[in-house]
């Protein structure tokens, strides 16, 4: 299939003025879409996307009085094991109701329920040059789909277990398949959790296949923009508060390795690899939080390091991050030091990110104006015996380093400026503009897996990459259904321009998701 730039973007302006046309006739909803900060939502991160919703509340004449809170109702969550729907045993009036309530929450004996809920996600991409015009097909247009379907069996608040199966297929692609991409008919996660001291103490031990999702998801992510999430095979023990979260986890990446055909199961654990780390956050301070955490990776694989040579990795990740709201304002940063041993070479590598925002809460469409820089460190010598790129570990590179996921936190500056707006109550738009450069001119260019694409170790190159320009349109219809639609554009510059072929790269994507 050849699809020109201006088809392209033809096709993108005749979407763009569907989309118009369905928000326009969309009808009001009594639902509630998940609650975003532009970063943490309770137990989740989001992208800055996505959209707060209110329905009007169904009481009837019986029911409590009104006040101020809103009522309870379906509310799904990034990791769906933290959603909770026991407010389900209160009597009629006091949630509101959903079509799904009654596979929520029921109770199997008194002490003991059960809730099954799930998710289909759709989504069709066309993708223009993703390696700058270095690989053939330049483009292709693909359709991905996932259904997630889950199982929570508790009892009471002393034990606990979770079951996730997944079905995560691709059709129509060209372009080599990624481990992203598919993984059909396999369980995702499986786990059990106890509390040791009984469940009037907040500590639980988790044993099994597990997501893990971490501060603003830039070091530890289950990978939502994949067809597949990201998971892992380990234990947890984690204790929660009001005002303290405190995990201690050991566990080992779960990949999907296509060289053994999409047929086998089940998916393994990686057996040279192993993470493990403390992660703490403070949230004693209303609308702000505070979190500090150290993170081990151990790797007994033959691996390459930035410097070209082979051996076993041991890397210590410490950082800290801040964030929060203040009247209009938001901020959030973060920074991260490395350190450790990677094939003979001594690790001293450093990341950093930082994001700002001012809403105009009481202007039309309520804009929020946004600014952001993300960085990570590279090697400026191959022959000195330290290593100092940086190691991005599990991220969502996504929603940091720009929609066409063509970099990753590794030897890199990325500055961003975005504007996000509502023009109306069930619509979120946002503008992104990023631009990004090399840390080190001889280090290598990383592809949003961490693989070196390009290198000039000459340095005549320069810093400069290029800029992209994200385009995104959320239509949250309400708590169990929304549509996005995406465009971005990546325009190469000097260091693109004279280390290969270096044709623009395009995203266009449509997407439709259900949960319940």
């Amino acid at each position: 299939m050849v699809w020109t730039h201006a088809t392209h973007c033809g096709r993108c302006r005749r979407i763009a003025i569907i989309l118009v046309c369905v928000l326009a006739s969309s009808h009001r909803s009594n639902a509630i879409a998940e609650t975003s900060d532009d970063g943490a939502a309770t137990v989740t991160e989001s992208t800055p996307i996505e959209a707060n919703q209110q329905g009007a509340a169904k009481i009837d004449d019986n029911a409590p009085p009104p006040t101020n809170k809103p009522l309870p109702g379906p509310k799904y969550l990034g990791l769906r094991y933290d959603e909770d729907f026991s407010y389900l045993d209160g009597p009629d009036g006091s949630y509101r109701p959903d079509f799904f309530d009654p596979i929520k929450h029921m109770h199997i004996t008194d002490d003991l329920t059960l809730s099954v809920g799930g998710s289909f996600r759709a989504r069709l991409e066309a993708v223009t040059n993703p390696t700058f015009g270095s690989a053939e097909p330049a483009q292709d247009t693909y359709f991905l789909h996932r259904y997630f379907i889950h199982t929570d069996l508790r009892y009471r608040k002393l034990a606990r277990f979770y079951f996730e199966g997944i079905n995560a297929m691709i059709e129509d692609r060209d372009l080599p398949l990624l481990g992203i991409h598919e993984n059909r008919w396999d369980f995702h996660q499986l786990f059990l959790d106890v509390r040791p001291l009984g469940e009037k103490i907040p500590l639980t031990l988790r044993v099994g296949r597990q997501e893990l999702l971490y501060g603003k998801q830039r070091l530890i992510s289950p990978l939502d923009w994949a067809n597949t999430r990201r998971r892992f095979d380990g234990v947890k023990l984690f204790y929660t508060n009001e005002k303290f979260d405190a995990d201690f986890f050991y566990v080992r990446p779960v990949p999907i390795d296509l060289s053994e055909g999409l047929n086998r199961k089940p998916d393994e654990y990686r057996e040279e690899q192993h993470f493990y780390g403390f992660y703490g956050k403070y949230k004693g301070i209303p609308d702000h939080y505070a979190e500090l955490y150290i993170l081990g990776l151990h790797d007994t694989g033959d691996l390459t390091n930035a410097n070209g040579r082979v051996g076993d990795r041991t890397l210590l990740t410490a950082g800290g991050r801040i964030g929060g709201k203040t009247g209009n304002f938001d901020y959030d940063g973060e920074l991260m030091g490395q350190w450790g041993t990677f094939a003979g070479d001594t690790i001293r590598a450093w990341a950093g990110a930082v994001d700002l925002g001012y809403t105009f809460k009481e202007a039309e469409w309520t804009p929020r104006l946004g600014a952001g820089f993300d960085f990570g460190s590279g090697d400026d010598d191959p022959t000195d015996g330290a290593h100092e790129t940086f190691n991005q570990l599990f991220p969502l590179g996504h929603a940091h380093l720009g929609y066409l996921d063509l970099f990753a936190r590794q030897n890199v500056l990325a500055s961003n400026i975005n504007l996000t707006f509502k023009p109306c109550k069930k619509v979120t738009t946002r503008l992104a503009w990023l631009t990004f450069w090399n840390d080190s001119e001889t280090d290598a260019l990383y592809n949003a897996g961490g693989g070196a694409v390009r290198r000039d170790p000459t340095g005549r190159s320069g810093h400069d990459i290029g800029n992209e320009l994200d385009v995104t349109i959320k239509y949250a219809h309400d708590a169990h259904s929304s549509l996005l639609f995406g465009y971005s554009h990546f325009w190469g510059n000097n260091f693109i321009k004279t280390t290969g072929p270096s044709e623009d790269a395009d995203l266009f994507y449509v997407s439709y998701e259900f949960k319940f």
